[in-house]
């Protein structure tokens, strides 16, 4: 019953959210009759790279805080799950259960520090933190060191993750809830107020309210969420390594943000599936029409995303709106 409230609280509140959620649950039947499986690693590659992103689009695009180090919390949930097997800790479960509260309480940990400035300082101090954990685990020899660790797909009870399909469905399962999660929060008294300190932190204090608390809560939950994906990640990947942690993979959380849409529920996932379509067929294009810039292809990939930002005010979901709104002879206030 609960769950038929939440996927009606979804086709109602967030449509396109509810059509990709839908679109990667049936998508497992089509490539199970085009004889295409290698697609169902692709899509679970875009379910965790949006599953972080939505965690980041939390504190980013709804509360306006621009972190530079979430890619930190994806990496302890992955190597939560590592360095739990190294040490005979097999029960899956109990690994997200431990990556969750290691990364709430980084997350509590960063923030109280963090949150108490704002603008460049705010992202500097995300980003330190980043880099002194990624460091961290390069010195880390018992571990890998630099060269990771490889780990085995975790034992959850009474789901085979050997059997690919299951995983691909834990994955999905998981997004499920976090975009419920995120709908509720966000539509909260809650969400209203986060988004009024992005809008005008002064105005909401005058009210009587703390913002450093909302802000605080809100990068918690956001680091908890990272720290999930990175759980799924590694028994996705079986391998777990500190260039997850590097702070260029911050960079593109962030870069699949704007692409889908600041703002947008659904925008961290159609970032992902626009993030994955740029990296995989922009080299073959570029390898078309000029070949020897082939190795070179972030140079153009650059000037585009800053096209996105220029002219695509809201990303791919802000353009799409702006064009339903021309549709139905509206103007768009946003």
């Amino acid at each position: 019953m609960q769950t038929l409230t939440a996927i009606t609280a979804l086709m109602t509140r967030s449509p396109s959210l509810f059509l990709l959620l839908a679109g990667f649950g049936l998508f497992p039947i089509y490539t199970s009759l085009a004889d295409l499986p290698f697609w169902n690693d692709v899509a679970m590659r875009i379910m965790l790279l949006g599953m972080a992103a939505m965690g980041l689009n939390l504190v980013l695009g709804f509360g306006g805080m621009v972190s530079f180090g979430h890619a930190a919390f994806i990496g302890i949930g992955a190597y939560c799950v590592g360095i739990s097997q190294f040490y005979g800790l097999e029960n899956g479960w109990l690994h997200i259960l431990i990556a969750l509260s290691v990364c709430a309480g980084l997350g509590l940990m960063i923030g109280f520090l963090a949150l108490r400035t704002r603008g460049i300082y705010f992202i500097m101090i995300t980003l330190a933190f980043a880099q002194m954990l990624y460091f961290f685990f390069v010195s880390l020899e018992l571990f890998g060191g630099d060269d990771g660790m490889g780990v085995d797909r975790a034992d959850f009870i009474f789901i085979d993750l050997w059997e690919p399909l299951r995983l691909y469905y834990l994955i999905w399962a998981c997004l499920f809830v976090i975009c419920t999660l995120l709908m509720l929060v966000i539509n909260s008294r809650f969400g209203v107020v986060l988004q009024g300190i992005k809008d005008n932190e002064s105005r909401i204090e005058a009210m009587g309210l703390a913002p450093f608390r909302y802000k605080m809560t809100a990068y918690v939950i956001s680091a908890a969420i990272c720290g999930l994906a990175g759980v799924l990640f590694a028994s996705w990947q079986e391998y777990v390594s500190p260039d997850i942690m590097h702070w260029s993979r911050s960079g593109e959380l962030m870069i699949v943000v704007v692409l889908g849409g600041l703002t947008y529920l659904s925008g961290p996932l159609i970032g992902a599936i626009v993030f994955f379509l740029l990296e995989e067929f922009l080299p073959e294009l570029i390898h078309i029409i000029a070949p020897d810039y082939t190795e070179n292809w972030m140079i153009i990939f650059g000037p585009l995303l800053i096209a996105v930002v220029l002219f695509t005010k809201g990303g791919v979901m802000g353009s799409f709106h702006r064009l339903r709104l021309m549709a139905s002879g509206r103007e768009d206030t946003k």
